[in-house]
């Protein structure tokens, strides 16, 4: 197979999910470039996977390095830019398709969650053998059917959630998440930002957000809530010190405020948990 670059518009299209481009190409312009939010084809989703040389995604303040058997997912418009950096010396080759339709911004968001915007394929996963059926089916057989190659995208875009699909980066941002829990778990009783969180663990506090909410968890500063709130519960029946001092012991900058905290997730102040211990004899009360 050669190189190319193809389009399709369709006079009877499909509403549900529709190829409307797909390529193979190298670039080493120091032009070549897109932003999500100056881009003129609103309604699509791009997919983009690094061959050879190297790319840049800016996304959420973050900037990845797109290597060989690196991938991408966006939206168009969403907040993202994508560039050829000259600095690297090397060609960019890169395999891409452009869908849109129905189907298409709704299977991206269940893409994204399941492995997020940039994820690692194997050079023989199922994802990169549908990209390539259906980029020969294109090429070479000259195949424009709206619905043979419909059926064709959607194989593709369900082989994204395959097992070998993402597993790198899934792996990686697991380990930004246990290390925000260690940071948060670490520092509870002093004055804890986002952005401490984030630039502890090398990102923006956007993208920690989006990891956690990934990993069916609260946000890093409603963790640290609940965890600073556990640790009240605890003391509170295993120490005399006063509710206002357990309170600052936990991180909290006022009483009042600790007891507005405590009263949200527990029903009570901390001083009417102290004083029921019968009714609530507990010592220790984990917060999911």
């Amino acid at each position: 197979m050669e190189q190319g670059a193809f389009a399709f518009r369709y006079t009877e299209a499909l509403p549900y999910l529709l190829l409307d481009s797909i390529g193979w190409q190298s670039t080493d312009s120091p032009y070549y470039g897109n932003n999500g939010h100056t881009r003129t084809d609103n309604g699509h989703v791009i997919f983009q996977y690094t061959l050879s040389g190297e790319g840049r995604l800016e996304l959420d303040g973050q900037t990845y390095r797109l290597t060989p058997g690196k991938a991408f997912i966006v939206k168009i418009p969403s907040d993202h830019r994508y560039y050829y950096p000259v600095e690297t010396g090397e060609p960019w080759e890169f395999i891409w398709l452009n869908a849109k339709g129905e189907d298409a911004f709704r299977m991206w968001d269940r893409i994204i969650e399941h492995g997020g915007e940039v994820i690692a394929l194997r050079d023989r996963s199922l994802s990169l053998s549908s990209f390539w059926d259906m980029y020969k089916a294109v090429s070479e057989e000259k195949l424009s059917d709206c619905a043979e190659l419909s059926v064709m995208l959607y194989r593709f875009m369900l082989s994204l959630f395959t097992p070998d699909a993402g597993l790198n980066t899934q792996a990686e941002n697991s380990s930004i998440v246990e290390k925000a829990k260690h940071y948060i778990k670490e520092n509870l009783t002093t004055p804890v930002t986002l952005e401490d969180i984030a630039a502890y663990c090398g990102v923006s506090g956007a993208y920690l957000c989006r990891l956690f909410q990934r990993n069916k968890l609260s946000s890093p500063l409603e963790y640290l809530r609940r965890r600073r709130i556990e640790a009240a519960v605890t003391m509170l029946r295993t120490t005399e010190m006063s509710a206002q001092d357990i309170g600052k012991q936990c991180g909290f900058e006022s009483p009042s405020y600790f007891s507005k905290i405590f009263k949200a997730y527990l029903g009570f102040s901390p001083r009417e948990y102290r004083v029921q211990r019968v009714n609530y004899p507990f010592d220790t009360i984990y917060l999911d």
